[in-house]
């Protein structure tokens, strides 16, 4: 069966945590979607790697509920704050200070089966069996270039998409 083409998604969107009790809205187009395989993301998320989609700090907002605050530090040694809901534990977003964007959790967006991420950072510490496709821009670490490339590819992707 052939593969059909995904439409490039819409925003606004909403998405929320698994038991419904803290939700969000991204109210921009997010600048990139990728998926990250450090450490953290592996143990916060019990998978091989997360989602991450970087939006705009004023393209972000909680709309119910009262999300938990929990600070760490991750495998690129920076600190950073991460948000989840207090109930059932669903991480939903983590901002890194001085960015210009907070991470948001895509698989906690509603509709996310409409997601293609464009790449892979932290894949030093990708599970063996991971393969990932050759037009993914492949990171070892984080990205040195500020995501640049990342977020390139991703409006790229997006612009093809629309049509």
């Amino acid at each position: 069966m052939p593969e059909q083409a995904m439409p490039a998604m819409s925003f606004p969107r909403e998405g929320g945590c698994q038991c419904g009790g803290v939700r969000y809205a991204v109210t921009c187009e997010p600048t990139a979607l990728y998926c990250c395989h450090c450490t953290n993301c592996q143990a916060q998320g019990g998978s091989a790697f997360a989602m991450s989609m970087l939006v705009p700090r004023d393209g972000f907002a909680f709309i119910k509920g009262e999300p938990k605050r929990f600070d760490f530090v991750a495998d690129s040694g920076n600190g950073k704050i991460g948000w989840c809901c207090p109930d059932c534990g669903v991480r939903l977003m983590h901002d890194t200070e001085g960015r210009d964007s907070i991470t948001v959790r895509a698989g906690t967006l509603d509709g996310a089966g409409e997601l293609r991420p464009v790449g892979h950072i932290w894949t030093r510490s990708a599970q063996a069996w991971m393969k990932f496709d050759e037009t993914d821009l492949i990171y070892e670490k984080a990205p040195e270039d500020g995501y640049t490339a990342l977020k390139e590819k991703w409006a790229h992707q997006q612009a093809s998409l629309a049509g």
